[in-house]
């Protein structure tokens, strides 16, 4: 239900408020011309605003409409309510902000999201912006998931001069101000590279870097206190913190490639935690020999010295030297790192007929690790690499395959669910890993290997097979990320994507027939150097799919004449009735300009598009050079089906002959101001050849006639 404000705005229906902050209110809209939810910030009113708040406005919205960025909140529209007030509209996010999430537990996400927001900041400040507010509210979460840098109320191009005030304070968020921010110096965007450096701090810890009991005491701790250490389980971000929050901008991160550079850093090091890994080893390792019986201990010790010793000595140099395996998922293990024998050497026969060995503690210890969720990491302690160092003593062994399978159908679980979601780009990793560890076990070609493919092309089919707008670009996105390692599991899947990603690129230059879920057939014109791509329907609305319409929403029939003439008849006739014979597929008459724009609405909420009535100029366009061919509809007492008649050469038929059309706008307004009358276009069954071709006539909006019926126009994407 829409809310009392106070204020409207042409072609926005205001909802309910979302939030309130120092200048402005934000609420949710329903844009009535897309039929879409959108967010509309407006000036907040109450007192007459200062000049200086309403330029910080309009500099947002201008500064906003310069940023074209996935990680940057856009800006639809600008403008003034009714009272005068200013606005713009910008896309509705609904997972809420960065604020209300804790990401401690979750280190990757969290380098997703600073990741993200670096990458944001480093395309606002080659447009020389410096945004100046970067903190956790600021940064909202679209449906995807994404976050999107938002609020550049007091965004500066750089040159401007950063100590803006309002009511005496200083504009910003003391908590997160750089040092030159917080003295009122001149800034860059080194300064928001500061500011991230906190949010990245309060994300890691929960709290801030500097507290204080007001905003003057927290600002001068920026400026005078050392960047606060971070706990030991969050010690692979403190090179980064120091470097972000740096007290000299000089001495911080330059540019948005050197922040990324150093995530990287943190990545790695936090997908390789090799000392928790050992630790926990050595414990298992001192639980065992506890277990083992007092009378047998030294005899236990004794035998792991020895094999300490040994490992020593395999970790001195020896010529040839092998490659370590693969780091992520199995470390070279000491005392394997000699060449084997030559084939007939000495040995050979010895290697040969050793028996194999016993693997019941690394089976045991692999299937513990499993269970506790160790799958790939730690490195030196995961199952993985517990059941590969297995399989490399001996081949085939069942158990290990079987742990390895397990591993590999979890793999496949997580990427598929990634994919379901909408975030192809978080179903790479495992993807990944997944490639990794089949080569590895020599499993790419086995059961195991097409367990873990299953789950992920079940997914992808899914997305595939989901309605979607024929023209919406948006829908599989997402799956373009994992592309190149989908090619590596299912090239031919891969290329149907591919192929179903460009489509509406391809339509909307080419052209061509095309049909959204539970849409009518449409033909797309492409752009001219006249006019814009326009999608028009195939055929004029049809008797069957306007009876589906009626059925669904209850619509009365119109009252209906034979014609526009004056002596037409009126009586009996309405659009069941029309007063000659018509088959389902004939076009619907007797339906009045409001029937025709209501059924539009309603078909666009059965397919998800915006459909409408042709405006003048849309219909002149469609019949620009269709000829004078009307088909079996000429000398025809009634209608013909659509399927019989002459075609444009785009495809576009029943243009002339067969029923005239309604369309939309306003074609004479009444004396109260309201449109008092519709126009329609075209030849109908009742004119004859001697009626000019795009004959026009006028009536009541509310009348329908047996010669007038409509055909639909789809709206294209924003900026087609």
């Amino acid at each position: 239900m829409a809310e009392t404000t106070g204020f409207s705005i042409p072609g926005y229906r205001i909802l309910r408020r979302l939030g309130r902050g120092g200048m402005a209110t934000v609420y949710l809209a329903a844009q009535e011309s897309l039929n879409r939810l959108v967010a509309i910030k407006i000036l907040t009113g109450g007192r007459e605003p200062d000049a200086e708040l309403v330029g910080r406005f309009r500099n947002e919205a201008h500064t906003i409409a310069q940023l074209d960025h996935p990680h940057i909140v856009g800006i639809y529209d600008v403008g003034q309510t009714s009272r005068g007030e200013i606005y713009y509209s910008m896309p509705y996010l609904p997972n809420g902000d960065l604020a209300s999430r804790d990401l401690r537990e979750h280190p990757l996400e969290l380098l997703a999201v600073v990741r993200a927001l670096a990458v944001a900041l480093g395309h606002a400040h080659e447009h020389g912006i410096v945004h100046r507010d970067v903190k956790p509210e600021n940064v909202l979460f679209d449906q995807l998931d994404r976050p999107l840098l938002a609020d550049f109320g007091i965004a500066t191009s750089g040159n401007g001069h950063p100590r803006i005030t309002r009511d005496g304070a200083t504009i910003g968020s003391s908590g997160y101000m750089s040092p030159e921010q917080a003295r009122g110096q001149p800034i860059d965007g080194r300064s928001d590279f500061y500011s991230l450096g906190v949010v990245c701090y309060e994300l890691l810890t929960g709290e801030l870097p500097f507290r204080g009991p007001d905003a003057l005491s927290i600002a001068l701790a920026h400026v005078e206190r050392p960047v606060p250490r971070l706990p030991l389980t969050r010690r692979a971000w403190q090179p980064f913190i120091d470097k972000a929050m740096a007290k000299q901008a000089d001495a911080r991160f330059q540019s948005a490639d050197e922040v990324i550079a150093a995530l990287d850093i943190v990545e790695r090091q936090l997908q390789e935690p090799a000392a928790e890994g050992l630790s926990r080893w050595w414990r298992r390792i001192v639980e065992r020999i506890v277990a083992v019986p007092r009378g047998a201990r030294t005899a236990v010790l004794a035998a792991l010295l020895l094999a300490a010793l040994a490992g020593l000595v395999a970790l001195l140099p020896r010529e040839p030297e092998r490659a370590a395996a693969p780091a992520m998922i199995r470390p070279a293990a000491a005392g394997t790192g000699a060449e084997p024998a030559p084939a007939g050497g000495a040995g050979a026969d010895t290697a040969a007929d050793a028996p194999a060995a016993d693997h019941a503690d690394q089976l045991a210890l692999a299937a513990e690790l499993l269970a506790d969720g160790h799958l790939l990491a730690p490195k030196g302690e995961n199952a993985a690499a517990v059941y590969l160092d297995v399989l490399a003593a001996e081949p085939g062994q069942e158990e290990a395959v079987a742990g390895v399978r397990r591993i590999l159908e979890r793999l496949g679980a997580t990427a598929a669910r990634a994919i379901e979601a909408g975030k192809g780009a978080d179903a790479v990793p495992p993807m990944k890993q997944g490639i990794e560890l089949g080569g590895e076990a020599k499993l790419l070609a086995s059961s195991a290997f097409a367990a873990f493919i299953a789950p992920i092309r079940a997914a992808v089919e899914k997305r595939r097979k989901q309605p979607r707008g024929a023209l919406d670009a948006a829908a599989l996105a997402d799956l373009e990320a994992l592309l190149p390692t989908l090619g590596r599991l299912d090239p031919g899947l891969a290329e149907g994507v591919r192929t179903d990603i460009g489509a509406p690129a391809r339509l909307l230059a080419e052209g061509g027939r095309f049909r959204d879920p539970r849409g009518p057939a449409m033909v797309l014109l492409p752009a001219t150097t006249t006019r814009a791509a326009m999608a028009v329907s195939v055929d004029p609305v049809g008797r069957a799919d306007y009876a589906r319409f009626a059925a669904a929403t209850g619509r009365v029939p119109a009252r209906c004449r034979s014609s526009p003439g004056l002596f037409a008849r009126s009586k009996g006739l309405d659009w069941r009735r029309p007063g000659f014979s018509q088959g389902d597929a004939d076009a619907v008459t007797c339906v009045s300009w409001d029937d025709a724009a209501a059924y539009a609405e309603w078909q666009g909420r059965q397919s998800g598009a915006r459909y409408r009535l042709p405006s003048r100029q849309e219909w002149l366009a469609i019949t620009a050079g269709a000829g004078d061919s009307c088909g079996s509809a000429c000398g025809r007492e009634g209608t013909a089906p659509a399927a019989s008649l002459a075609a444009t050469r785009q495809g576009v038929r029943g243009l002339f002959g067969n029923v005239s059309q309604w369309i939309g706008g306003c074609a004479g307004k009444g004396r109260d101001g309201s449109c008092a009358e519709r126009e329609y276009r075209g030849r109908s069954w009742h004119d004859g050849k001697r009626t000019a071709l795009d004959h026009a006539g006028r009536a009541d909006g509310d009348i329908g006639y047996a010669t007038v019926g409509f055909r639909l126009v789809r709206e294209l994407p924003r900026g087609r």
